[in-house]
């Protein structure tokens, strides 16, 4: 049975928390690419796992913990749009950081193949409205 868009979602996200490069790759096409370039310290676009193992890895430098609280979950075809906050420990400093975001999981055969994080919910909206996807309430989610 394969595993729902939604889930596959969840799967990264749990993964990144976990920072366990080998989860994510296993989720993901070979041609992946990690769209942070709306963020704002230092956006940045990759793709495939190379790209993917680089990200992890300054990920890993820098921060000691991450865990994700989802707010909401929303599908649209094969994109999966989760609104969460983040809360980060820095791993020198030992400062904790919360951050908003919302997530946008595209899915291609089975497997997540583009990732692209936004400031809010609304942006992502507006970026898939942009793109020809109908997003005026879409199927909401539970979060937990």
């Amino acid at each position: 049975m394969s595993r729902s868009n939604i889930e596959l979602a969840r799967g990264a996200l749990k993964a990144f928390e976990q920072q366990d490069l080998n989860a994510i790759e296993e989720l993901c096409t070979p041609d992946i690419e990690f769209d942070w370039s709306r963020r704002l310290l230092d956006p940045i676009v990759t793709r495939g796992y190379d790209g993917l193992r680089q990200f992890f890895e300054e990920v890993d430098a820098i921060f000691d913990e991450i865990v994700f609280e989802v707010d909401e979950i929303l599908e649209f075809g094969d994109d999966v749009l989760m609104v969460s906050t983040g809360r980060f420990r820095g791993r020198t400093s030992g400062v904790d950081v919360t951050a908003h975001g919302a997530n946008l999981w595209t899915i291609r055969d089975g497997k997540l193949a583009r990732f692209r994080f936004y400031q809010t919910k609304e942006d992502a909206l507006e970026d898939l409205a942009s793109e020809g996807a109908h997003v005026s309430a879409g199927p909401s989610t539970s979060a937990t």
